[in-house]
């Protein structure tokens, strides 16, 4: 009776439980696909005759296959097209980043989004070749719309001349697009490029973004840029890693602001080009929360942050670790054409000494652009400073006070001219409530 009573459980269980079978090269027809409690049905595009041999074009299948389904799945293949793939409010999915591939041989976009609402994943993307930088089409995935409430993830992306790419002929935007876990691999100009030609990027989190065009000695020469951002807002950027390429700037932020960067991570690049640096930030507001740059070569006079016009950038606990100096030097900051920029560190680390140091560089209105550095602060040309490291006086200084410390005494200093010639003037009160006057 036990083994009977026994028997119809397991019964019982084995029928009440349905097996869901990922697509592979058998599987010609539906993929049922879970998610949380609810099936999906994907329709394979072997289903409308492509092959996955990466010889045969699958180009005219896989149009099919978005044409008649908002759900499609690429099985384990390597798929030709020889044109862009429109992806309008679909769900487009493979079995692998590393196996299901598109690979493209036009100059064209892999995928070109003209609608909102898509879920793009588990995908490899490439293009013939190695060097792209005479395909400028060869964008892996072009936003061509209004583009919102979209994710991509788990997306594998190899030889392309940018990875992501905001169309430059229409009004054309990002708005809550989510990407993560995506991997670029010589790119020869971005890997992600966000500039709309109107309008905004706003409300989007970019997370786990590793990008590289390889090892030193076999790299793709030109100077790229991995990360360009514009007129961004209310936007996330989590781990996103510049790595292994020659780059004149890691991060671009232009006429951005409320953009959060948690944890960039720079390491392997070769600074060649004058006046490279690591964030290029220009009329923007932009944090950044930990991160580090790591065994980046210098090989031109380059910076950490470049601050460009009216830009506010507040940094907390970034390091900066074995990065080698050969034919430049790394200074902490450089401004270009600074009104009144402002940006404060806290928690800032360095194996460089010299980037622990003020560089006294002033806007145009006179107050200086670094306000604070771990526990100094600058704020309008008043700080604690020693003796022996007050900048030099000048007509940039004229007029402003300096807080001192002479033996372990605070005295207030204040830059003026007399005969001909800039000098700090002790303008500290005795017991008396006297002026003491006293030049150094």
């Amino acid at each position: 009776m036990k083994k009977i009573i026994l028997a119809l459980i397991l019964l019982a269980v084995v029928t009440s439980t349905v097996f869901y079978w990922s697509d592979d090269e058998k599987t010609q027809g539906t993929v049922d696909v879970v998610s949380g409690e609810e099936s999906v049905t994907a329709i394979s595009v072997r289903t409308y005759g492509a092959v996955g041999d990466g010889e045969n074009d699958d180009t005219d299948a896989i149009k099919m296959a978005l044409s008649e389904n908002d759900h499609i799945y690429f099985p384990t293949g390597t798929y030709l097209i020889t044109d862009s793939i429109e992806i309008d409010s679909k769900r487009v999915e493979g079995s692998g980043m590393d196996t299901a591939i598109i690979y493209s041989t036009a100059n064209a976009p892999i995928f070109r989004m003209t609608g909102s609402k898509n879920d793009v994943r588990n995908l490899g993307l490439s293009y013939e070749g190695w060097d792209q930088r005479e395909y400028t089409e060869r964008n892996a995935i072009q936003f061509e719309d209004q583009i919102a409430n979209s994710v991509f993830e788990s997306i594998h992306m190899v030889s392309v001349y940018r990875g992501f790419y905001i169309a430059q002929n229409k009004e054309n935007y990002a708005f809550s697009v989510n990407m993560r876990n995506i991997y670029v691999y010589q790119y020869a100009k971005n890997a992600i490029h966000l500039v709309p030609p109107q309008g905004g990027n706003t409300g989007s989190v970019i997370e786990n973004i590793y990008t590289s065009n390889g090892l030193r000695e076999n790299r793709y020469e030109p100077d790229v840029v991995p990360f360009v951002f514009e007129r961004a807002s209310e936007m996330t950027l989590i781990q996103l890693n510049a790595e292994w390429a020659n780059i004149s700037s890691a991060f671009q932020f232009d006429y951005c602001f409320n953009v959060v960067v948690i944890s960039p991570h720079l390491e392997g690049n070769n600074l060649k080009k004058e006046n490279s640096t690591f964030f290029n930030v220009n009329d923007s507001n932009v944090k950044i929360i930990g991160g580090r740059a790591y065994d980046n070569l210098i090989e031109s006079n380059s910076s950490v942050f470049t601050m460009q016009w009216n830009s506010m950038v507040s940094v907390d606990t970034f390091y900066t670790e074995a990065n080698q100096e050969t034919d430049g030097s790394l200074s902490l900051l450089r401004t270009e054409d600074s009104t009144g920029g402002r940006i404060e560190l806290t928690g800032f680390k360095t194996d460089k000494e010299e980037l622990l140091k003020n560089q006294y560089l002033l806007n145009e209105d006179q107050t200086p652009v670094l306000t604070r550095l771990n526990d100094r602060s600058y704020f309008d040309g008043i700080g604690i400073y020693s003796a022996e490291e007050l900048p030099e006086p000048s007509e940039s200084w004229r007029g402003k006070m300096i807080l001192i410390e002479i033996n372990g005494t605070d005295l207030i200093y204040i830059c003026v001219v007399e005969n001909n010639r800039y000098l700090w003037k002790e303008i500290s009160q005795d017991e008396n409530n006297e002026e003491r006057g006293m030049d150094i």
